[in-house]
């Protein structure tokens, strides 16, 4: 009896122990303004989120991808953000501690 009560613990600790290595924030959030319905509105909001990324990279290639997925050619319009460290406030709107605009990422290629 106390050896299978032991050995139910240790199941146990090695289950939580496991997914405690899965649960971490994300440091980037990509918004993804292009095939929102109103293009000129481009405030942060959670229906253009469409995804989160350990890297700035990840988020931007991610974001780049979904651009040339849907054939977008480059315009003065940015067509995605990444956001650093973003949370959401009491009155729902979200804040980021940065941001980084697809015309930022094409200056670097």
């Amino acid at each position: 009896m106390l050896v299978t009560s032991f050995n139910q613990f240790m199941g146990l600790l090695l289950v939580a122990l496991s997914l405690s290595g899965c649960i971490r924030t994300p440091e980037w959030t990509l918004f993804y303004f292009a095939d929102a319905t109103d293009n000129t509105d481009q405030r942060l909001q959670h229906d253009v989120i469409k995804g989160y990324y350990d890297t700035l990279e990840q988020c931007q290639a991610k974001g780049s991808g979904l651009v040339r997925i849907q054939g977008i050619t480059v315009t003065e319009q940015v067509d995605f953000t990444c956001g650093q460290k973003c949370e959401t406030l009491d009155n729902n709107q979200i804040d980021c501690q940065q941001l980084i605009s697809d015309k930022d990422f094409l200056k670097q290629l």
